[in-house]
């Protein structure tokens, strides 16, 4: 049976027409695809340069941090104060060179990381207890403190600090350890106690002035009349009780003689709690 040309050209027409819409549509999808590639890779290009930006600046924040922890490594080894900090357990997690030449002769990696009282054989006793003491303990509950304890440092020497205690907050509010910075105040102390002993000396010396002057006119007066009294009373038996006499106002002549001698402030306990001046040490000349 032959086919009509008609009928032929018809399929032929058709067969061409859908094979075009299939190459159309695979067209299309191709385009979709390299267009969704293209925005992919976009996208990724995006992200390697966000990447590296982020990179960059977490770089520099570095460097900064680095440097600013190299800053306050140098600020904390230029003070000349002992600086030492503890975490809340009581653990050293820093010092300056100062506080661990001066005060414990470590070096500070034997330091970091350790509790005071871990290191008996290096840390005087009084250190350790002058960090247990309850005004340290309170610092959190009123902020800032100030006590003064005295602590021997690794010369063996027994020095006066004041302990500057401060907390160290953490960004939620909770105290996460304490700073303490100690000035040596041994040098200040010494001459605020000298400066007092001198103001005391002087007091006993203007009084003494005062009481030998007064006291020796009187003596002397009193030493005249015994003398006439000794000689009008030859042979007399009241002749013992004018020796005795004499040897009253020598002994109140040698009394003057060491308020009139005296040096430096020495005192002695009387009765109770009473201190008196110590006439025979305060009188003694000082021998170097």
């Amino acid at each position: 049976m032959t086919i009509p040309f008609w009928t032929v050209l018809v399929l032929s027409l058709a067969s061409g027409a859908w094979g075009f819409y299939q190459f159309r549509r695979r067209n299309l999808k191709i385009q979709k695809l390299r267009h969704s590639l293209a925005e992919t890779n976009a996208q990724i290009h995006q992200r390697e340069a966000a990447h590296k930006q982020d990179k960059a600046r977490w770089e520099q924040t570095e460097e900064k941090l680095r440097g600013f922890l190299k800053l306050m490594d140098t600020l904390m080894n230029t003070i000349p104060n002992p600086i030492y900090f503890e975490d809340a357990n009581g653990v050293c997690q820093g010092c300056n060179r100062v506080f661990a030449k001066q005060i414990l002769g470590l070096p500070k990696n034997r330091i970091i990381g350790k509790r005071l009282e871990e290191r008996p054989e290096e840390a005087a006793a009084d250190l350790a207890a002058a960090f247990q003491r309850k005004e340290f303990k309170k610092i959190g509950e009123n902020g800032f403190q100030s006590l003064e304890a005295r602590v021997q440092c690794a010369n063996g020497m027994r020095r006066d600090f004041l302990f500057n205690l401060a907390p160290v907050i953490d960004h939620n509010g909770e105290i996460e350890g304490n700073v303490a910075i100690l000035s040596d105040l041994t040098d200040k102390n010494r001459a605020a106690q000298n400066r007092m002993q001198k103001e005391k000396l002087e007091g006993v010396l203007e009084t003494a002035g005062a009481v030998c002057h007064e006291f020796n006119q009187p003596l002397q007066a009193i030493s005249g009349y015994t003398e006439l009294m000794e000689v009008k009373l030859d042979g007399h038996e009241a002749r013992s009780y004018i020796e005795n006499l004499t040897a009253q106002i020598d002994r109140m002549r040698s009394i003057t003689d060491k308020l009139q001698g005296v040096t430096r402030y020495e005192t002695k306990d009387y009765v109770g709690n009473t201190r008196i001046i110590d006439l025979q040490k305060a009188s003694e000349r000082v021998t170097h």
